[in-house]
């Protein structure tokens, strides 16, 4: 008889399938957000694994994935270098939790409904060491400005930014949870293209698409925060789709965005074919 009956074996991946992984844990009902610089960038729903349960099929930690540390350099955030998504991270040897301790997270788990967790912040890393110093605002050069409100973003590494000129305030964005936005757990607005000023683009970015690939996907190659979303080809109604830009609001200043009164408009990609299936 197993010496944990309760636990539950769960097979993760990223989005391109170049690591997969599997662990055991009891079923999967929540899991912990927090609301430090990186995880509330990220979108993170942390889940710590049963201990010794935690085995790599496929990849290798060290070399298919990128580590991103930063302040303490306590813990590491393991991302794929390729798709984008980060799986977890690991606490480093001078950690209070033990060398090797790791945080997973649960969007990358298989066939989970992330949409039926139940979710707890009452983890506040904001309040952990020194605040977050976000880098230098983007300045709107070539933007139209008049009657427009002006967003700043950037990932957490700093090495990607941005300036929105907005024609209106922003009060409403689109959460999905289709393959690829449920992994990267971000939060879209579609501004024009030409209403955006990026700084570090294309080169601290990586684009990774999959499917009809007419979709690119931009997340920075040095912290593997998920920017924005670009967009090829002509529209349904032939209209050209690169007009349009998809900005993660979550990479977005703090302070700018009124996030209580913010309205987030549910899209069930998952359902939309052609289902999305684990690469070999």
């Amino acid at each position: 008889m197993s010496a944990h009956p309760d636990l539950v074996e769960y097979k993760a991946n990223c989005h391109c399938g170049a690591f997969k992984f599997s662990f055991k844990a009891p079923k999967i009902t929540k899991g912990s957000e927090c609301d430090c610089s990186i995880c509330s960038k990220n979108g993170y729903i942390w889940l710590r694994p049963s201990e010794g349960t935690f085995n790599v099929d496929k990849g290798d930690e060290n070399t298919t994935l990128t580590s991103y540390v930063f302040g303490t350099k306590k813990l590491v955030h393991k991302f794929c270098p390729t798709c984008g998504t980060s799986v977890f991270a690991r606490f480093s040897s001078e950690a209070d939790n033990g060398p090797g301790a790791m945080m997973i997270n649960v969007r990358a788990v298989q066939d989970l409904d992330i949409w039926s967790l139940q979710t707890s912040d009452s983890f506040k890393g904001s309040e952990l060491g020194d605040a977050y110093q976000p880098p230098s605002h983007v300045a709107p050069i070539g933007l139209p400005t008049e009657d427009r409100t002006l967003y700043h973003g950037n990932c957490h590494c700093g090495s990607v930014a941005f300036v929105l000129a907005n024609p209106a305030k922003v009060t409403t964005a689109l959460k999905c949870n289709c393959s690829i936005c449920g992994r990267d757990g971000v939060l879209w607005i579609y501004p024009q293209t030409s209403d955006i000023a990026f700084r570090g683009v294309p080169e601290f970015m990586s684009e990774y698409s999959f499917g009809p690939r007419n979709v690119y996907h931009g997340f920075c190659k040095v912290c593997g925060v998920a920017v924005y979303e670009r967009f090829v080809g002509i529209s349904d109604d032939g209209e050209d789709r690169a007009l349009t830009r998809a900005l993660n609001i979550r990479t977005f200043a703090s302070g700018e965005l009124d996030w209580d009164k913010l309205e987030l408009e549910l899209d069930d990609g998952r359902a939309f074919p052609p289902l999305y299936e684990v690469p070999a």
